[in-house]
């Protein structure tokens, strides 16, 4: 038999009504097994028992303990073995119940919630069941809340559609699931299918939301806070995901930095080499430019990040799997998007890039995301641009960009300025197949070059 076990403390936020914006991820570092709660739960090491992943807040009474383990036994024979070994079963009830799609063994009792979540054979074990277990413990008044954190629970190593089960990544096919990409379940998740460089294919979870900031002076990988916008600045963006032209107009300061600074430093060869903006570009301009154009395309600053969110998780996933020895180094090759397979090349920096902005979004990857025009475009292309047709070509079909791009456009509805490193909203909009090349060139009004490459 074979036991890995993650315990985690909740915190006194838990116990508060959180938005979806508002919770994040806490995942087991050796398992694909997470779930969600507000921020602000505290790792703390347990010397000698490095197996065991502990988060604490002195502050709240609720506890949850995860593991995984594989035994011949089913589910609800597990659950009441374990019940009777720790003496939680007296008084308790017993029911089938529905987590993460999975058909889990739950066992309730006052103060205490203990489930046990089939996943299939294990791997290491293949006569083996593989089971996932989660014990919540807390005051005997707060059955609610761990009620409400037993359904956060999410496992990561298969995708449960009716009566389909489609193992995720690093589990790879010689062909492509039988699946859209990007598929969206009805509970929002979002996962997409990538073809690795051995040409095999697997089908990731990308799905855009709020995680732990990145802190990668101290080596803390994480989602960060992709929901986030700067609602104190920008009341209107954060509602609707276009900017208000009244309050660009009012703005003298973003996140208390006055614009200038941020013109400022954000000019190349300040705070970093490339820039954030072309030396003739400022904040403001470019904010009311790009704000102008994605309205219309039809477009919310949120559409245009989240597939480059999507591709920033698949890469942290990549890596997360690297790290576990699970997969080679840079293992992902291309993604299947719409129809499309646009490949993917990352790299990581010696060092990490600080925001202009002054807050927590920082860059660590140069990511380069490209696709082969298809026939349709590139006829399209050669009608309507002829003089035109080679400098677009890369302009349309390839997309350099750190990481900090996708936080910044939904924070600040800010695509960088006209340097390498720009995030252009038509580019994206056409890459990811938000809108095709005709809906375009008619919203740009037949001058598809200047919209590109025009400065603000």
């Amino acid at each position: 038999m074979f036991r890995t076990t993650v315990i985690l403390a909740a915190v006194l936020a838990l116990l508060l009504p959180a938005t979806a914006e508002e919770l994040r991820p806490y995942k087991h570092p050796g398992l694909d097994m997470q779930f969600s709660a507000a921020p602000g739960w505290r790792h703390q090491p347990r010397p000698g028992d490095e197996g065991t992943h502990e988060r604490v807040d002195p502050e709240s009474g609720i506890h949850a303990l995860m593991w995984s383990t594989s035994t011949e036994q089913s589910a609800e024979r597990y659950l009441k073995k374990m019940a009777s070994m720790i003496d939680i079963a007296p008084g308790g009830t017993f029911a089938a119940r529905e987590i993460n799609g999975r058909d889990a063994s739950v066992l309730t009792t006052e103060g205490t919630i203990l489930a046990v979540i089939p996943s299939g054979k294990s791997r290491r074990y293949p006569f083996e069941n593989k089971l996932y277990i989660v014990k919540i413990e807390c005051p005997a008044d707060c059955l609610g809340e761990m009620e409400q954190l037993l359904e956060t629970v999410r496992l990561n190593d298969r995708l449960l559609i009716g009566d389909c089960s489609h193992r995720l990544y690093p589990e790879t096919s010689e062909s492509p699931p039988d699946l859209p990409s990007p598929f969206i379940t009805d509970g929002g998740d979002v996962y997409v299918t990538v073809r690795t460089k051995e040409g095999r294919y697997a089908l990731v979870p990308v799905t855009v939301e709020n995680g732990a900031p990145n802190d990668y002076a101290n080596g803390e990988w994480d989602k960060g806070r992709q929901l986030a916008v700067d609602a104190t600045d920008f009341p209107t963006l954060a509602r609707t995901g276009l900017h208000s032209e009244e309050e660009l107009a009012r703005a003298t300061s973003i996140t208390g930095r006055p614009v200038a600074d941020i013109t400022e430093e954000g000019r190349p060869g300040r705070a970093s080499g490339a820039g954030f903006m072309a030396e003739d570009e400022d904040i403001i301009g470019l904010l009311r430019g790009d704000n102008e154009l994605v309205s219309r395309l039809g477009l919310t600053h949120p559409d245009l990040a989240k597939p480059l969110f999507e591709v920033f998780n698949l890469i942290l996933r990549d890596l997360e799997l690297g790290r576990r020895g699970l997969v080679p180094r840079y293992n992902i090759a291309t993604l299947l998007y719409d129809g499309h397979e646009i490949e993917i090349d990352a790299s990581a920096a010696k060092g990490w890039q600080e925001s202009i902005f002054s807050d927590e979004v920082q860059g660590y990857w140069s990511i380069t995301i490209s696709r082969e025009l298809t026939w349709r475009e590139k006829n399209f292309l050669r009608g309507r641009y002829p003089d035109k047709f080679e400098k677009l070509v890369p302009l349309l079909s390839s997309i350099h960009f750190g990481e900090m791009a996708p936080f910044y456009i939904t924070r600040y509805g800010f695509y960088e300025g006209h340097t390498d490193y720009r995030a252009d909203p038509v580019a994206i909009a056409l890459m990811f197949g938000l809108l095709s090349i005709e809906e375009i060139d008619a919203v740009v009004d037949h001058d598809l070059y200047g919209a590109l490459t025009r400065h603000y």
